[in-house]
């Protein structure tokens, strides 16, 4: 009798012990070390773009619950964020590009963008002396805020001087081959100069003019600066 009643003691204390595991499970878990830990649970945060751009972070992820996590919109050129739709509840603000979202549940989001319409304008060339330009002379049009590049292509004996007109936007005004930025109606005109000068008198003959400098012209010799200024040895 006593042996039966001592192997009851003992399935109760197994059936107590075994109770006492399956509510641990239940609340928690049991670590590696023996210790009950709190479970964590997990949402996916599904993260979509339209056409026009893409997101920081781009692929879908898995939050702890109670996740601040950040989100940025990043629009493509020509293109601007008009705001994030979806479960956007605790979204911190659907209409900034950089705000900041609360993961409490599954949320699905998407960030918006739209084209924005380009202005365009004309960038008309002309030349003044002898040469020809890139683009060719004449009208030509361009979305507002391209960066065009230009050249100053010189006829034989001539040679490229600068940049004038609406000249603002350009890189290098002195450059042959250099580019404009058109933020509206332009025209610039490419100016060439003549490389050789003959003066009046049969003595002095033809003097060579040397290259273009920020101060003037450069001479092989004082004799044809003179010659070329004045006309005369």
């Amino acid at each position: 009798m006593a042996d039966e009643f001592e192997g009851d003691r003992v399935r109760s204390k197994i059936a107590c012990i075994s109770l006492v595991v399956v509510l641990a499970l239940s609340v928690g878990g049991i670590g590696c070390t023996g210790e009950y830990g709190p479970q964590t649970t997990e949402y996916s945060l599904i993260i979509s773009s339209t056409e026009g751009g893409t997101t920081v972070p781009e692929l879908d992820c898995l939050c702890a619950e109670g996740t601040e996590t950040s989100l940025e919109a990043i629009p493509d050129p020509g293109y601007s964020f008009i705001g994030w739709t979806g479960d956007v509840d605790t979204i911190a603000d659907v209409n900034a590009a950089k705000t900041t979202i609360i993961v409490n549940d599954n949320y699905t989001i998407t960030a918006n963008f739209y084209e924005i319409s380009a202005t365009y304008y004309t960038l008309t060339l002309v030349v003044s002396g002898n040469g020809s330009t890139s683009p060719s002379v004449g009208q030509h049009t361009y979305a507002g805020g391209t960066v065009v590049p230009i050249t100053a292509f010189p006829a034989d004996g001539y040679r490229f001087v600068i940049w004038t007109g609406s000249v603002g936007t350009v890189a290098n005004v002195i450059a042959a081959t250099t580019t404009i930025t058109v933020n509206a109606d332009y025209s610039i005109k490419a100016n060439f100069e003549g490389g050789t000068v003959t003066l009046p008198s049969s003595d002095v003959g033809t003097t060579v003019r040397g290259a273009i400098g920020e101060e003037g012209y450069f001479f092989p010799s004082d004799l044809q600066r003179h010659s070329f200024f004045t006309g005369a040895t």
